[in-house]
């Protein structure tokens, strides 16, 4: 039942994510002049949001304790790591792809991030936004599981 509220909540909250974009587009004269909808989107994607990082969170730390192999529980937390590595890459590509179409210059790697608005919005809501996030919960999650794992309630002696 949790792994179905866990893909249940993911699809929410990135269908809901990549839907603030939508609202990023809409230029000022279709709506009241007074300038882009999409921080109304976020204000409402973001419960949905933590409650999606909240279930993530649960899920794999519930995972995570429930496996018994020790040496599984580690190989998990390195892929997650490899995970996290690629995701941190195509991440940063991107905002380098987006910033040179905007600029027409690189930032050369740096970590500098541009003000949100109707230009830069989707350097931050797109897909490897929302997997990294995740994906920085799930590890954090898992090691958190291997670390302390789950005490087993001892019967009571009758």
């Amino acid at each position: 039942m949790i792994r179905l509220s866990w893909l249940i909540s993911l699809g929410i909250s990135l269908l809901g994510f990549l839907i603030i974009g939508h609202f990023f587009t809409l230029q000022p004269e279709e709506t009241l002049s007074n300038g882009s909808l999409g921080f109304i989107g976020i204000i409402f994607v973001l419960p949905f949001l933590l409650l999606s990082i909240f279930i993530t969170f649960r899920y794999i730390l519930t995972l995570t304790r429930s496996t018994a192999d020790r040496l599984m529980k580690s190989l998990s937390i390195v892929g997650g790591f490899l995970m996290l590595a690629v995701l941190v890459y195509l991440t940063l590509d991107y905002k380098n792809d987006i910033l040179v179409t905007l600029d027409g210059v690189n930032t050369g790697g740096t970590l500098a991030l541009p003000k949100l608005n109707e230009y830069t919005y989707t350097i931050y809501f797109n897909f490897y936004t929302f997997a990294l996030i995740h994906a920085i919960v799930g590890v954090i999650a898992a090691i958190i599981g291997l670390i302390k794992p789950d005490t087993k309630k001892e019967e009571l002696a009758e």
